[in-house]
C-alpha cells in the first residue's frame, strides 16, 4: 500500500520569510495507491521555542551521593493554528461517521492561515509519550526530562487528595506567573543549535481511524521575521512627532595635559639674556620687529603683523620641539586641553542590519573654543593649535546576550534554571593617519532634548565626526532583532572605542611609538535595540484591519480604518459635512507616511536567513 501526502507553503510573493499579518498559503497533496480510511487531514501553523541545557542531579546510592547532570528541554508553542481540509466543513456538520474513505488517487488542498502579531503561549505539563533523544550526550528525554520517580509519586498523591476531598480537585501547584509572557513574535532562530531555537512551519496530519496504524505526517518549514512595532503594536515611529528631538547619548572625558600652542605671541622679558641673540641667529632685524614688540613693550601701539594661520603640514612635531627649545628666552606657559568624545542616538537607541549607523560621533568641550584662537591678538577666526586631536583609531563591537530559561518540575513544585550565552560581533575595526579635528571648530550645542533651560549647559560646544570615516559599520542581514518570549530573551550591547592623540604619529609601521601616543576611550551604550527593518505596507495594513482567514482570535492594532475617499461618482452634500467626513484624518496621513515601499520591504525579507 502506498500513501504519500506532502504540505507546500506558497513562497512566491514573500522572498521566503513571513512577517505580522501574512497570509500565509499552500497546499496539501496527498497521493495513495489504495483506499484508505481517514477521521480527518488536519493542517497546523505553529511556532515553537526550544531551549535546552544541563543541570546538576544528586542520586542517593547506598550511603554515598553521586553527582550527575540531567538534560532538561523546555517547549513552547508560541504559534498555534489549525483547520480541516478533509472531510469539508458541510460534510462534518451533518455526519456522525468517524471514518471516511479515499479511493485510490491524487488529492489536492488548499489552506491558508494569517500570521498574528503576538504570541499564545502552549506549555503542555505532565506526563506525556514524547520521547527525545539527545545526540550530544546521548540521553533520552521523556517528557521534556522531567519524567522521574518524584513526579510519578506526587501526581498519584494529588489525586488521592482529590478523591478524599470528594471530587473537590487536586491541590493547586504554586505557578510562576511570569514564566509565559505575551509579547510580539519572535524571530526565527536557529544558528544556537539545541541551546536556543525558534521553528516556524505548517504540519498537515492524516489522522488514521485505526489506534493500531500510525498518522502520516509531513512539514514545511518557513521563516519568520516580525515587524517594527512599539509595545502599543503601533509603527515604532509613529506619533513620535513630537520626539524627534529626542536624544539619547553616552559620553565620558579626556584631558591632554601639558600642551603649547603652535602659534604663540612672544613677550621678551625686561632683562633679556645675555645670548639673546646668538639664540636666534635668524631674528630679522629690530625695525621690522618693532611695531610688533611695541604693544608688549609700552611703546607706541600699531597693528600686529602676525603669520597667517599654518597649515597641516606646518602643525607638526618639529614646530612643537622649537618652540619649547625657545621658551628658555620666552614666557610661553603650558594649558590642558580637556574634552570628550560622545555617541548619539535618537530616542531610542536602535540598529538595523544592513543600513548604515543611526549614531553620531562628537568631541565635546565645555568651554569657548575662542580659548584655541587668537583672539587676544585680534584674529579671533585663526587657530592657535592649541585644540588640535587627532583621531587615530575606532572599533565598534556589538555584543550579544542570549538568555534561557528551563522549567523542571516534579509535580510538588517547580524550579527554573538559566542560561546565558554571549558573542561579540566585530561591526568595524579602522585605522587613520593622523586624522585631525580642530576644538577651535566646535559650534554651539543645540540641545533639544532639555525640558527646561536650568538642565542646558550654555557653554557646552560640539564638534561632529563626519560618518564617512565609520559608516562601514553595519549590522550583519542575519542577525536576530531584540526579542522576548517565554523563555529566550535575546539583548544587544554596543562597545565604541576611540583612539586619540595630541601630536603626529610620524611612522605608523613603527608599534612602539604608536602604543606610547594613543590614548583610547570606550563608550558602553547599553540595551541598544536591534530592529529588524521591516515596517507596515499599504497591503499589510489591509491585511490587519481585516478579519483573520483562520478561527486564531488575534489581537489587533489600534490602526483606524481609513474612511473610503470620494472618486466623483456621488453629487457632494449641501452643506459640505460628508465630503469632509471622507477625507483622510492626521492618523491616516502620519501613518501613510511611514509605510514602507515594497521593494525595500521584499529586499530585508529576503536578507533575513537565519
Amino acid at each position: 500500500m502506498g500513501i504519500d501526502v506532502r504540505v507546500d507553503v506558497d513562497r512566491r510573493e514573500n522572498g521566503g520569510t513571513f512577517t505580522n499579518y501574512d497570509v500565509i498559503q499552500g497546499t496539501v497533496r496527498l497521493t495513495t495507491t489504495t483506499s484508505i480510511s481517514l477521521t480527518y487531514i488536519q493542517v497546523k501553523l505553529e511556532g515553537v521555542a526550544t531551549t535546552q541545557m544541563t543541570v546538576p542531579r544528586t542520586l542517593k546510592r547506598r550511603k554515598e551521593k553521586e553527582n550527575r547532570e540531567k538534560l532538561l528541554q523546555d517547549v513552547h508553542k508560541v504559534l498555534y493554528d489549525s483547520v480541516i481540509v478533509f472531510p469539508p466543513e458541510n460534510i462534518r456538520n451533518v455526519s456522525n461517521s468517524k471514518e471516511f474513505t479515499l479511493t485510490p488517487g491524487d488529492y489536492t488542498y488548499p489552506f491558508q492561515f494569517k500570521i498574528p502579531l503576538n504570541n499564545s503561549c502552549v506549555k503542555t505539563l505532565g506526563i506525556t509519550n514524547k520521547v527525545l533523544f539527545s545526540r550530544d550526550n546521548r540521553l533520552v528525554l521523556v517528557n521534556n526530562g522531567n519524567f522521574n520517580t518524584n513526579l510519578i509519586k506526587n501526581v498519584a498523591q494529588n489525586y488521592f487528595q482529590a478523591y478524599s476531598n470528594q471530587g473537590q480537585g487536586p491541590p493547586e501547584v504554586p505557578k510562576n506567573q511570569t514564566y509565559h509572557v505575551n509579547t510580539q513574535l519572535p524571530p526565527s532562530i536557529s544558528d544556537m543549535g539545541l541551546f536556543a531555537s525558534v521553528r516556524y512551519y505548517v504540519k498537515v496530519t492524516c489522522k488514521r481511524s485505526s489506534v493500531f496504524k500510525t498518522n502520516i505526517r509531513a512539514f514545511d518549514p518557513f521563516t519568520f521575521l516580525p515587524l517594527d512595532l512599539d509595545s502599543h503594536n503601533r509603527p515604532l515611529f509613529e506619533g513620535q512627532q513630537f520626539e524627534e528631538f529626542r536624544e539619547v547619548f553616552y559620553r565620558k572625558d579626556m584631558v591632554f595635559k601639558n600642551r603649547i600652542p603652535e602659534i604663540v605671541g612672544i613677550k621678551v622679558s625686561k632683562k633679556p639674556p645675555a645670548d639673546y641673540k646668538k639664540a636666534l641667529p635668524s631674528t630679522p632685524p629690530l625695525p621690522q620687529r618693532k611695531s610688533f614688540l611695541s604693544s608688549f613693550l609700552g611703546g607706541t601701539p600699531s597693528p600686529p603683523t602676525l603669520p597667517t594661520r599654518p597649515s597641516s603640514s606646518r602643525r607638526s612635531s618639529n614646530s612643537s620641539t622649537t618652540t619649547r627649545q625657545t621658551s628658555a628666552a620666552y614666557e610661553i606657559s603650558a594649558s590642558n586641553v580637556p574634552f570628550s568624545f560622545e555617541v548619539r542616538f535618537k530616542y531610542r537607541s536602535y540598529l538595523i542590519p544592513s543600513h548604515l549607523p543611526t549614531f553620531k560621533l562628537y568631541l565635546l568641550l565645555h568651554h569657548n573654543p575662542a580659548r584655541y584662537s587668537l583672539a587676544q591678538y585680534g584674529y579671533q577666526e585663526e587657530s592657535n593649535g592649541l585644540g588640535v586631536i587627532y583621531f587615530q583609531k575606532l572599533t565598534v563591537e556589538l555584543r550579544s546576550t542570549t538568555n534561557i530559561t528551563v522549567l523542571e518540575t516534579d509535580g510538588a513544585g517547580e524550579v527554573i534554571h538559566q542560561g546565558k550565552s554571549e558573542e561579540v560581533i566585530q561591526l568595524c575595526n579602522n585605522t587613520y593617519q593622523n586624522l585631525q579635528f580642530d576644538l577651535h571648530d566646535a559650534k554651539k550645542l543645540r540641545s533639544s532634548s532639555a525640558t527646561s533651560s536650568s538642565y542646558v549647559d550654555t557653554n557646552v560646544h560640539e564638534l561632529e565626526i563626519p560618518r564617512k570615516y565609520f559608516d562601514n559599520c553595519t549590522l550583519p542581514d542575519g542577525l536576530a532583532p531584540t526579542f522576548k518570549t517565554c523563555n529566550i530573551t535575546r539583548k544587544y550591547n554596543l562597545v565604541i572605542v576611540g583612539g586619540f592623540l595630541s601630536e603626529r604619529i610620524s611612522d605608523f609601521k613603527d608599534r612602539a611609538e604608536v602604543e606610547k601616543k594613543v590614548r583610547y576611550v570606550d563608550l558602553f551604550c547599553p540595551d541598544v535595540q536591534v530592529l529588524s527593518g521591516l515596517k507596515l505596507t499599504s497591503w499589510l495594513h489591509s491585511n490587519a484591519s481585516e478579519s483573520n482567514v483562520s478561527r486564531t482570535s488575534d489581537l489587533k492594532p489600534s490602526l483606524p480604518e481609513r474612511p473610503p475617499s470620494s472618486l466623483g461618482t456621488e453629487e457632494p452634500a449641501a452643506n459640505g459635512k460628508e465630503a469632509e467626513s471622507r477625507l483622510p484624518t492626521y492618523d491616516d496621513v502620519v501613518r501613510e507616511s511611514s509605510y514602507q515601499d515594497d521593494g525595500e520591504h521584499l529586499r530585508v525579507r529576503r536578507r533575513y536567513q537565519n
